[in-house]
């Protein structure tokens, strides 16, 4: 019997205010322009999706990249893209050196067993950072859309990720919760605890206070 790979995806996963920022335009897209399954939940892809065939190595990969990270990676959420030969419609992420060493780590460490697609193989400085707000659109939809976008204004943050997602078949293996400095079971990473901790984390930052300790 033929069983279908796994397909794996590694993220991160947008929090707080500018989750909340990103989900609220993804909602007003979908009204406006009917998108219903077009739509995602919104993330910053890392790697993927591809598949491989030793899942164990791949953890192992992803548990010692992100533990090797001395800094804590940032971004910044700005204005809107497209790609036009895949009609879809982003929100642009801009990283620092940090996210963009660690993204490119990564793939490095995947490319000899796992199937990267190439833009996955991109150099620190090539590779586009973004989260994917709506996908798979027929022609017409994407380019009003895109004429949509003229006059909205763009979503400006400062956002520190807090935790680098390895997903596979769109459920959590593991999560790398990068202040605490170790990797959470799916139960942890989903608990009512770290996410009440997450928001506290969050609200230091918005207000500088965790820049200052």
């Amino acid at each position: 019997m033929v069983h279908d790979m796994a397909h794996y995806l590694i993220d991160i996963r947008l929090m707080g205010s500018v989750k909340h920022q990103i989900q609220t335009l993804s909602n007003q897209l979908s009204e406006r322009f009917n998108l219903r399954d077009k739509l995602v939940i919104p993330h910053i892809t890392l790697a993927g999706p591809f598949s491989t065939s030793d899942e164990k190595k791949l953890i192992e990969d992803f548990f010692t990249i992100c533990s090797d990270q001395v800094a804590t990676p940032k971004y910044d959420v700005g204005s809107y893209g497209f790609f036009s030969e895949t009609r879809v419609v982003f929100v642009t992420i801009t990283p620092d050196e940090t996210l963009k060493q660690f993204r490119y780590q990564l793939a490095r460490a995947l490319s000899h067993y796992c199937t990267l697609r190439d833009y996955d193989r991109d150099s620190a400085d090539e590779f586009r950072f973004h989260a994917t707000l709506a996908m798979k659109l027929d022609w017409l939809t994407f380019r009003r859309i895109k004429w949509y976008f003229r006059n909205q204004e763009p979503v400006t943050y400062r956002h520190h990720p807090i935790r680098a997602t390895l997903l596979r078949n769109s459920r959590i293996v593991c999560e790398y919760d990068f202040i605490q400095k170790r990797m959470l079971t799916p139960a942890q990473a989903r608990s009512k605890a770290t996410m009440m901790r997450d928001f506290d984390i969050l609200k230091s930052w918005d207000d500088g206070s965790w820049e200052n300790e």
